[in-house]
């Protein structure tokens, strides 16, 4: 029988309401059962754990004001790292509407995310790895349990930097309504609402059953740049200054090809040609500073050759949140055939839809050079002005004004000359996608006792399908440049207007497109078993057990549109290949709970998994607990962990797109965009990791509890496809593992770059998790106190060559050069000190939450002077105000950013559509104030 002492009270207290957004339940007034807490196969009592496991509690969830599971998530110190939630809105591509959690810094993809102890289906248009954490409702969850270490020996693949296991409500009875509105007190969108519906009926004992159901609609509304002041504009000088492709800038002489189709591009680029805004011969608009007449902007500087140019902000074009909208249901039912003896069975459907605008489509000769079409159709890769068409006169004067001004630079040669233009095109709105996304798991099973020993089986089937479709905005590349190009087109890119014969032209084409971009799903299908219980009672304690054995087949399929895979749709990247595969995943694992001498206990866990594909590999944890007196306990554990390459990291085929935007080290141009070549690898070998934490739980006093816990975590052949920016300053450093990686023109400048996956490097992490809790009662009412914190001391990661980037509290080396990322684009830092405190007073029906947010300050990118920058820390506050004077009905009122401050000026170092504040730290719906109630009956 557990014995509960005053140190596991202040367990309690360190581990549950970790999140510190409420008052804590009085566990000391409660019947205590076991139960299976996250990090372990067998059921314990959550106050014997030797893990550093973070309990969020519904009424937790309620008290925060959070919008989404993603803003949850985001309120976990352990998300302090780079990425610790990517967000929907994308951060300079399309994420299909995605939303996913990193802890510790180490990415998406090495943090396990579980619904009921079991796998979701991870997202079928991501990385192969990562589960969209939106499509779990907040309507549902009863609790979040977060392991903040390694559980490969436990769980298998992705643990690697812990688990955060989502437990759905189950076990209720009767009805409950719940409605929330929420919206900024700042103009524009990003109002959120929410409805939910939970019923229950059957009482397990009494009735043998037990059905609850749960559904719930969200809704949240885009929120445009334009509508935030710190985020309407790219040009904050001295800091950041947009550098979009603009529109009408001359990249150079181009003799149109004969038409024929052929295997390569049949026109031909003239000397001096510009591979990039800052090479080119500038902007007739420029020189008389027109830019703003075409949404452009005179860049500050000229270029390579003396001429001034346009460039796009495109910011008042950018969506900050995008409109959201998720239905789902959830249920769970319980049958209790005899008391030894109960069939169970959970469902999840979830459907949502992301919709997010973004600026218009840019064009230029380096990004249609990756469109096979147009060496089938015998199309020129370029925009052209011929010498027939009316408006060349504007290049030729301008042109001639510049040989005045800049003689030998060439700008004469051009005159007479067809002409290659860059364009932001207008014609068809700014850029819509519409994603759906749909998450289904089905589980089905049997639990109960035999021979005093427990025992669980089930059977899940697991989905998620994705839906991309582009609505507005989009068009194929070739059928613009065919328009464009034609020896009879009056085409003007030095005007928004165009003549009604053009527009004609353009409707005649077939220009423009909407509809469908890439249908995925993502299949897992599995069995899974287990025993546990005691094998015998020892001096100390019970000896305790669990084994199992789980198999599940994965598919993926990927099956791109016509025009996705054509890679002809501007805007849509590069071509995108179909896949098709599967593989078989088996697991054998075995647990034991060892009481050693009073006081002492150790847990050994260790796990086989064999993949068809790849392999098999072993894996193993174990942990000290010791309670060295009533009031002080000491906990340690060591454990491997491993991360399998996804069928997406394997068989993801290689094509050559644009990459996303990076600075040159060498030629100084910033802002640019080349040919890349992405895709998966098929020798890939499975990342490996070692972890190791120590840490101490204390309680001075009755009503005190405190919590240190030290860890370590080491990853090794790291898995990534490396950020445009990454890949080019390795290399420009003359790193040895990046040779051969970036291909320069006969003038220096970057023609194509090679962004495969890769078995990369050496990540080595150690921080320090705290914990606090206050609670007691005064006159006045009751007090909670609590401080949860993430200090980190270290984050080193190695290249291939050796070369050591340290990431704590900067994005930038000493050079300002991006440190190398572990997932290759996420452009986010790991923060040196994160942490939430709260405090909260309740007396009778009300409760007053008031909870402190605050992130450590960090590097990020050089100014536009070369300088280092340095974002300052922030406090940001939150308040809840909670009623439960009338029967049943409980009400809530609150605010997030209460004092509605502005984040920082954030100067990235590679490309995030966002501008103006670091997306990965802010909330740019500001100040947002709620209201939420629920009614029970």
């Amino acid at each position: 029988m557990f014995r509960k002492t005053k140190v596991c009270s202040g367990l309690m207290l360190a581990f549950g309401g970790s999140l510190a957004l409420g008052a804590l339940p009085a566990y000391a007034q409660q019947q205590l059962e076991r139960v299976e807490i996250t990090g372990s196969s067998i059921k314990r009592i959550d106050a014997e754990t030797a893990l550093p496991v973070t309990i969020v509690t519904r009424e937790e969830i309620s008290r925060s004001g959070v919008a989404s599971t993603e803003q949850l998530l985001q309120s976990i110190t352990a998300t302090s790292g780079q990425g610790g939630t990517s967000n929907s809105m994308g951060a300079g591509n399309s994420t299909y509407g995605m939303s996913s959690v990193s802890l510790r810094g180490l990415g998406e993809d090495r943090t396990l995310v579980l619904v009921n102890g079991r796998r979701l289906a991870p997202f079928a248009a991501g990385n192969g790895a990562a589960v969209n954490i939106n499509s779990i409702p907040l309507a549902a969850i009863d609790r979040v349990e977060v392991l903040k270490d390694g559980a490969s020996g436990v769980y298998g693949s992705d643990a690697v930097a812990g688990v955060v296991n989502f437990i759905l409500r189950s076990d209720f009875q009767g009805i409950e309504l719940g409605a929330t509105y929420g919206q900024p007190t700042r103009s524009g969108g990003g109002k959120n609402t929410r409805a939910t519906l939970v019923g229950g009926f059957g009482d397990l004992n009494k009735d043998r059953f037990n059905v609850t159901v749960s559904a719930a609609v969200e809704k949240e509304t885009l929120l445009f740049a334009k509508d935030r002041d710190f985020a309407k504009t790219g040009n904050v000088p001295p800091y950041i200054v947009a550098a979009a492709t603009g529109q009408g800038n001359i990249e150079g002489g181009y003799t149109p090809g004969t038409g024929a189709p052929a295997a390569g591009e049949t026109g031909v680029r003239q000397p001096g040609f510009g591979g990039s805004p800052g090479t080119g011969y500038g902007n007739p608009l420029a020189a008389s500073g027109n830019c703003g007449a075409i949404n452009m902007f005179p860049y500050p500087d000229s270029t390579s050759k003396g001429a001034p140019y346009c460039q796009f902000d495109s910011n008042q074009f950018v969506g900050l949140v995008p409109e959201r909208n998720l239905v789902n249901l959830s249920g769970n039912v319980t049958f209790k055939l005899t008391d030894s003896v109960q069939l169970f069975g959970d469902v999840l459907h979830s459907k949502s839809k992301v919709i997010q605008q973004f600026q218009p489509s840019p064009v230029r000769r380096s990004f249609l050079v990756t469109d096979d079409k147009f060496a089938q159709q015998g199309v020129d890769p370029v925009l052209l002005i011929r010498p027939t068409n009316p408006n060349y006169g504007i290049a030729a004067a301008y042109l001639t004004a510049m040989e005045a001004a800049h003689p030998g630079q060439g700008f004469a040669a051009l005159i007479g000359q067809p002409l290659a233009v860059t364009a932001r095109v207008f014609d068809f709105g700014p850029r819509t996608q519409e994603d759906i996304s749909t998450q289904t798991r089905i589980v089905a099973g049997a639990k109960g006792t035999l021979f005093n020993q427990d025992y669980e089986f089930a059977a899940n089937h697991n989905s998620n399908k994705v839906e991309g479709a582009v609505t507005d905005g989009y068009f194929s590349q070739v059928a613009l440049s065919r328009v464009v190009n034609s020896p009879t087109s009056d085409y003007n890119p030095w005007s928004l207007s165009q003549s009604a014969g053009f527009n004609a032209a353009l409707a005649a084409g077939n220009v423009a497109y909407k509809g469908s971009t890439l249908n995925a799903e993502m299949k897992s299908d599995g069995v899974d078993g287990k025993l546990s219980g005691e094998i015998a009672q020892l001096p100390a304690g019970a000896l305790m057990y669990a084994a199992g054995v789980q198999y599940r087949e994965e598919n993926l399929i990927l099956a791109p549109s016509d025009a996705l895979l054509s890679g002809d749709i501007a805007g849509l990247g590069g071509a995108t290949r179909p896949v098709d595969r599967k593989r078989k995943v088996g697991s054998a694992f075995g647990e034991l709970v060892v009481p050693i001498v009073k006081g002492l206990e150790g847990n050994l866990a260790v796990r086989y998994d064999k993949y068809s594909l790849i392999g098999n590999t072993t894996n193993y944890k174990t942990n000290l607990r010791w309670e060295a007196t009533k009031s002080v306990v000491l906990r340690g554990s060591i454990g491997t962990g491993f991360r399998a390459p996804t069928l997406l990291d394997l068989y993801q085929p290689l094509t050559l797109g644009t990459s996303e935007q990076f600075n040159d080290p060498v030629t100084g141009q910033t802002d640019l965009q080349v040919n890349s070549f992405t895709g998966g690898y098929d020798q890939l070998k499975p990342e490996k990791s070692r972890q190791h934490s120590v840490g101490v739980v204390f309680q001075p006093s009755k009503s005190t509890s405190i919590s240190f816990d030290f860890f370590k975590i080491k990853v090794t052949d790291i898995i990534a496809a490396e950020s445009a920016q990454a890949v080019v300053a390795r290399n420009a450093a003359g790193d040895p593992a990046y040779a051969g990686l970036v291909i320069r023109d006969a003038g220096g400048d970057i023609d194509t770059i090679t962004q495969q996956l890769r078995n990369v490097g050496v990540a080595n992490l150690t921080g320090i998790d705290l914990q606090a809790g206050f609670r007691e009662n005064f006159d006045f009412g009751r007090l909670d106190v609590n401080l949860a914190g993430t200090y980190m001391i270290k984050f080193d990661q190695t290249s291939a060559s050796g070369a050591v980037s340290h990431k704590v509290g900067t994005i930038v080396d000493n050079d300002g050069n991006p440190v190398i990322s572990t997932n290759g684009t996420q452009d986010g830092v790991v923060l040196r000190w994160k942490h939430v405190l709260s405090t909260t007073w309740s007396q009778g029906p009300f409760a007053v939450t008031v909870a402190q947010n605050y992130y450590a300050g960090y590097r990020d990118g050089n100014d536009l002077n070369g300088s280092p920058h340095y974002v300052p820390g922030q406090y940001l506050y939150d308040l809840n105000v909670g009623y439960t004077g009338i029967k049943n009905l409980k009400l809530a009122v609150g605010a997030r950013n209460l004092f509605d401050k502005n984040p920082p000026i954030y100067i990235p170092t590679s490309n995030q559509f966002q501008a103006g504040y670091d997306i990965s730290q802010y909330d740019p719906r500001g100040r947002f104030v709620y209201l939420t109630g629920t009614y029970t009956f």
